[in-house]
């Protein structure tokens, strides 16, 4: 043990992280010791003085647990030097459970509001479940309680199952993995044990079971348990990447962007202030999935047709996807140029379903843009046509796009800020609620292999929660993918 080294990390970890950690290694230290536990410096004694720092491993993974990866540079090592030791590991080791590691990517995608309706639904004394309660700190009560345990989670998957089923299932996949390793023994693969989701291919997805048992359990004679589908009735592995779109491309594919702010030389409308920010992250997180971003500013409808044909004159043959993100003020069913007019959603995408190079490739298209006349506000501002007559005039209902606008032709996502009556809200310094939002999921939720239906979903939950200078905004996607589109991030 190293004080100075592991001086410098408490040094730099919140007191959240703090409580993080010592979550993570109750299995690790007697209770009555971890309650004399400040900081990550007492943490780290009291796990020397279990023997718990021998090889020099369970540190390093902590910090990989809570993502605090920049800290692994004052042990001198890495994210992928971590996991890789942690795959050679000698199996008889004590690290952190998979069990603790379980709950605490349960309480990373728990939201405010569903902490409100676990407390309301959780018979524990009031005392215990107060404002200030964590998640992590009910889970503990739970223990003490015995309703929460290794072997007994029913109670807390069933309390998830009324206010955030993805996290119910996210228990239920804990418990296939953990009863199939019972039966042959072993332990967990790399991505659970180095903080990935569970492996898609040893661990089916419990949406999927029902339609997976009329489908295949007749044709190849697997045997079912309790209505879930074990490891022993998953598809083979290269039917199992069928159901996957292949993203092993590098360039991934085209990422362009179409940024339109200056609008007041051209036409009525009012400039769109804070549009840059939205550029900025949607430029930063998809390089970071590898695509290729291209950026086009200040577009007249002219322009925006042109460039939507030179990309979709493109050959991408090389390339596994492709994205456009569509930064305007629009209409519904369309977005405008900066001279006001408009260009129907359905010809942005139009011509990429007839691009033979991208057949049978996911193609996203992302659209902020107000899809009618709503009132512009002092600091969030929809990106719709204002009436200037009036300052405090509302007009039009923001609709989303109409029907007949999305393509019937498959592989296609159109993400839209908003749903029909909702309002398109952007800050002028910070960027739009529904972009900002996006960048932040997929950021989140890419390396650890969520599909993008998922994130979509965990988008819509954050937007919609939120109440902008008392409206609320509903942003919707819409799709054809035939497969699961899972986007890599470095």
């Amino acid at each position: 043990m190293d004080p100075l080294k592991f001086h410098e990390i408490d040094e730099d970890l919140t007191s959240d992280e703090v409580a993080q950690l010592k979550f993570l290694c109750m299995d690790l230290v007697p209770k009555k010791r971890m309650e004399t536990v400040r900081d990550a410096k007492d943490l780290f004694i009291r796990l020397e003085e279990q023997t718990m720092l021998d090889d020099g491993l369970l540190v390093p993974e902590l910090l990989l647990t809570i993502r605090r990866i920049d800290l692994l540079a004052i042990l001198n090592t890495s994210k992928e030097e971590v996991e890789r030791d942690l795959l050679q590991r000698d199996p008889f080791s004590k690290g952190v459970s998979a069990y603790r590691k379980m709950l605490f990517r349960l309480s990373e995608d728990l939201t405010e509001e569903n902490l409100h309706t676990v407390k309301f639904l959780l018979e524990l004394p009031k005392t215990k479940c107060g404002a200030s309660t964590s998640f992590l700190d009910i889970m503990i009560e739970m223990e003490k309680q015995q309703k929460l345990g290794e072997e007994n989670l029913d109670e807390l998957q069933n309390i998830l199952l009324k206010c955030d089923k993805q996290l119910a299932y996210k228990i239920e996949e804990f418990k296939n993995m953990h009863r199939d390793l019972d039966q042959v023994g072993g332990r967990h693969p790399l991505q659970e044990v180095t903080n990935h989701e569970f492996s898609r291919v040893s661990v089916p997805n419990i949406l999927d079971s029902t339609q997976y048992e009329e489908t295949e359990i007749g044709r190849r004679g697997s045997s079912v348990s309790d209505g879930l589908v074990t490891d022993s009735d998953t598809l083979p592995k290269e039917e199992e990447q069928d159901l996957y779109y292949s993203m092993k491309q590098r360039p991934l594919g085209y990422c362009l962007i179409i940024n339109n702010y200056n609008f007041k030389e051209k036409s009525s409308l009012r400039n769109r202030t804070g549009t840059d920010r939205d550029k900025e992250e949607l430029t930063r997180v998809f390089r970071k999935m590898n695509f290729l971003v291209e950026l086009r500013d200040d577009l007249l409808a002219s322009d925006i047709r042109d460039v939507i044909k030179e990309f979709a004159q493109k050959n991408h043959s090389a390339m596994d996807a492709f994205v456009c993100c569509v930064l305007s003020h629009g209409e519904r069913g369309t977005v405008l140029g900066i001279d006001g007019k408009e260009v129907a959603i359905r010809d942005l995408t139009l011509p990429f379903a007839a691009c033979h190079t991208l057949v049978s490739k996911p193609k996203l298209f992302f659209i902020q843009a107000c899809q009618g006349r709503e009132a512009q506000e002092s600091v969030w501002m929809e990106d719709g046509q204002v009436d200037v007559t009036e300052e405090e005039t509302y007009e039009g209902d923001a609709r989303a796009v109409a029907l007949q606008s999305i393509p019937i032709e498959a592989d296609f996502l159109i993400g839209m800020a908003t749903v029909e009556y909702y309002q398109s809200f952007r800050h002028i310094t910070e960027g739009s609620i529904y972009i900002q939002e996006l960048c932040r999921q997929m950021e989140k939720f890419c390396p650890r292999n969520e599909d993008i239906l998922s994130i979509l979903t965990k988008v819509n939950r954050e937007v919609s929660s939120k109440i902008l200078k008392g409206y609320k905004q509903m942003p919707e996607p819409r799709y054809t993918l035939t497969k699961k589109l899972v986007l890599p991030m470095d």
